[in-house]
C-alpha cells in the first residue's frame, strides 16, 4: 500500500510541479524551492530541537503563538518550521521578537525525501498544526522512535466523509501519532473512529481562543486610514472569490444610512486582489490598495477611498482593531469559514454566512451569547449591519458578549504543552507500571 502511495505521490508532483513552474514565470514570483521540496535543510537550521508544521497562514499563527511558551519549556532547543504555502511562509518569516530558527517547504511525503530532513534535524518531537496526515513521514517517525504529536486538531463534518473513504490507509498511518490533541470531543471521536488509539486522544481545546489579541492603536489605526470620528469602518476578512458582490451588496445599504463609511476588503488569497478591487471599482467606489495607501508615509487629513482592499498579509488584525463591523469570509460560499475568533477577542460582534464548518463550535458560542450573527446573502448582511448601527446599547452588550466567549474558552495552550511534555516523557521500564512499593 505504502508502495502504491508513493508512485501515486511521485506522479502527481511531477504532474504539478511544472505547472507552478510555468505560473512562476507568468506571475514573476520565485521558483518552488525544490531542493526543501527533497528534504534539504536551509541555511541556518539547527537540529536537536522541534520541527513545527503549519500549511497555511491560520496554522503558521498558532505556530508562532506556540513558540514562547515552547522555549519557556523547552530553553535552548531550536524550532524548524514547515509550511505548505507561500502566504504562510511570508507571515513565519515575519513572526516578530522571536521567529523559528529556520524555515522551510514541506518536503514530499516521499521516505527519501522526509528521511533526508529527518537525519538533518534529528527532532526532539514533531508539532503538526490542525489534521495534516503524511503517511511515510509518520511511519519513518515509529521506525526512529520520533514522537509526532497532533496540536489543534479537527475534522469537521464536512471532510469526515473523505476521511472515512480512506479508513483502511489511515488504521495504518495513524498509529505514527504518539498523542492527538484534538479541539473538541466530537473531534476526538471522529478520529478515534478513523483508526486512532483512544488511549492517544485528548481534548485540548481549539487554541484559537488563546490567541493574543493585536496590540494595536485603533485610534492610530484610524487616524492612519484617514478616518473621520465617528465613520463606520467596515471590514470584510478573508472573503473567498464569489463573496465580494454580496459584500459590496452589503456595503451598499450601509452607505445610504451613513454616508461616511467605508469598507476594508480583505480577500483571503493574494491571487484574489486584483479582482477584489476591479469588481469594487465596478460598483462605483473610488478604490485603494493598502500598499499604496501605506507607503505614502503621512497620514492624510480625510480618507481618500470608499473600498480600501488589504492586499497585505498579516496586516488583518490590526485593521479588526480599527473596526466597527466586521464579515469573516469563507463563509458565504462553500469554504467552511475562517478564523472569527480574532475579532471577538477585540470585542467586535461577528457576522458570517452559513458556511463555517470548519468553526462550528466557536460559531454556536457566539451566536448563543448574541455575539454572532449569520447572514445568507448580501441583503441580509446590509440589514444585519444597520441593525448593529442604529442599536448602540445591544451593539456594546454584543461586544462585551464577544470578548467573555472567547476569555471563557482559554486554556487550549497549556494543555497543549502539557501534550508535548507527555510525549517526551521516558516510557516506563518494563514490568513497573504495576511495581507496588
Amino acid at each position: 500500500m505504502y508502495r502504491l502511495y508513493g508512485a501515486l505521490l511521485f506522479l502527481a508532483w511531477a504532474a504539478v510541479l511544472p505547472c507552478q513552474m510555468l505560473m512562476t514565470v507568468l506571475k514573476r514570483t520565485s521558483l518552488p524551492p525544490l531542493r526543501e521540496r527533497l528534504g534539504h535543510l536551509p541555511a541556518g537550521a539547527a537540529g536537536g530541537g522541534f520541527w513545527i508544521h503549519a500549511v497555511s497562514v491560520g496554522e503558521v499563527r498558532l505556530a508562532l503563538s506556540l513558540l514562547p511558551s515552547l522555549r519557556r519549556r523547552f530553553p535552548g532547543a531550536p524550532v524548524h518550521l514547515t509550511t505548505g504555502t507561500a502566504t504562510g511562509r511570508a507571515l513565519a518569516a515575519t513572526g516578530g521578537a522571536a521567529p523559528p530558527e529556520s524555515i522551510a517547504a514541506l518536503p514530499f511525503d516521499l521516505p527519501f525525501a522526509m528521511g533526508r530532513l529527518l537525519d538533518g534535524l534529528r527532532p526532539r518531537a514533531i508539532l503538526i498544526l490542525e489534521t495534516e496526515i503524511w503517511p511515510n513521514l509518520l511511519r519513518l517517525c515509529a521506525r526512529r522512535g520520533v514522537p509526532v504529536i497532533l496540536v489543534n486538531g479537527r475534522i469537521s463534518p464536512r471532510s469526515y466523509p473523505r476521511y472515512r473513504a480512506l479508513g483502511l490507509f489511515l488504521r495504518r498511518a495513524l498509529p505514527g501519532v504518539s498523542l492527538f490533541g484534538m479541539q473538541s470531543r466530537e473531534d476526538a471521536d471522529r478520529i478515534v473512529s478513523l483508526g486512532a488509539d483512544e488511549r492517544r486522544v485528548r481534548v485540548t481545546g481549539n487554541l484559537k481562543f488563546d490567541l493574543a489579541p493585536p496590540q494595536a492603536d485603533r485610534q492610530g489605526v484610524r487616524r492612519r486610514l484617514g478616518l473621520e470620528d465617528g465613520a463606520p469602518l467596515f471590514v470584510a476578512g478573508s472573503t473567498a472569490a464569489g463573496e465580494e458582490p454580496a459584500v459590496l451588496e452589503a456595503f451598499a445599504a450601509l452607505r445610504r444610512s451613513h454616508p461616511s463609511a467605508r469598507l476594508v476588503l480583505a480577500p483571503r488569497h493574494p491571487e484574489n486582489f486584483a479582482a477584489a478591487q476591479r469588481l469594487a471599482r465596478a460598483a462605483g467606489h473610488a478604490v485603494v490598495l493598502w500598499s499604496r495607501y501605506a507607503a505614502a508615509g503621512s497620514a492624510p487629513a480625510r480618507a481618500s477611498f470608499d473600498v480600501l482592499v488589504l492586499d497585505a498579509m498579516g496586516v488583518l488584525p490590526e485593521i479588526y482593531a480599527a473596526s466597527d463591523l466586521v464579515f469573516v469570509g469563507g463563509s458565504l460560499v462553500r469554504r467552511g469559514g475562517h478564523n472569527v475568533l480574532e475579532p471577538a477577542a477585540l470585542g467586535r460582534p461577528v457576522l458570517f454566512g452559513p458556511h463555517m464548518e470548519n468553526f462550528r463550535a466557536a460559531l454556536e458560542a457566539l451566536t448563543a451569547a448574541g455575539a454572532g450573527f449569520v447572514a445568507r446573502d448580501g441583503d441580509e448582511l446590509g440589514r444585519l449591519l444597520l441593525r448593529l448601527l442604529s442599536d448602540r446599547a445591544g451593539y456594546a452588550v454584543a461586544s462585551a458578549m464577544a470578548r467573555r466567549v472567547v476569555e471563557a474558552n482559554r486554556g487550549a495552550l497549556d494543555r497543549t504543552l502539557a501534550l508535548v511534555e507527555e510525549a517526551l516523557a521516558p516510557a516506563p521500564a518494563p514490568g513497573l507500571q504495576d511495581a507496588r512499593p
